[in-house]
């Protein structure tokens, strides 16, 4: 098993993601994808999909991403910005990819869209840094 392989499983056991029912389409050591339906269970009281919901998304992909290289990782900070209100029921997906990575820290970037007639609609963006701490997921892998 490698490092991917680690993290794909442990994200299986990930409860916060199955309440969500948040799907890994895609995973590279630089890159992820991922996706969740937006159920009526995650509208707000205007009846539109909460804006915690569309974090959630964003912060799944980033653990997975962040985490990818049996190095456990913890956030320093996130930073999320709305640019749009997707709507009820609709697939939202997040793409996020590493933009820097030293020893220590990780910097990140993602976007969170729908696709609307073949098209992305960017519905927010959201950049992230963690903290490297150099122990192992697993032991017996080699920490990245």
């Amino acid at each position: 098993m490698d490092s991917l392989e680690l993290i794909k499983n442990k994200f299986k056991n990930d409860n916060y993601a199955k309440k969500f029912d948040i799907v890994l389409d895609d995973l590279k050591e630089d890159f992820v994808k991922m996706h969740m339906k937006l159920t009526p269970e995650m509208n707000n009281f205007h009846g539109r999909p909460h804006g915690g919901a569309i974090y959630s998304l964003a912060d799944a992909a980033f653990s997975i991403i962040g985490n990818n290289q049996n190095n456990i990782s913890v956030a320093l900070d996130c930073n999320i910005y709305y640019h749009a209100s997707p709507n009820p029921g609709e697939i939202l997906y997040v793409k996020g990819e590493r933009l820097k990575q030293s020893r220590k820290i990780g910097t990140y970037l993602f976007t969170i869209y729908v696709e609307v007639n073949g098209k992305q609609e960017k519905i927010a963006t959201m950049t992230s840094n963690l903290y490297r701490t150099g122990k192992p997921h697993d032991s017996n892998l080699e920490v990245g």
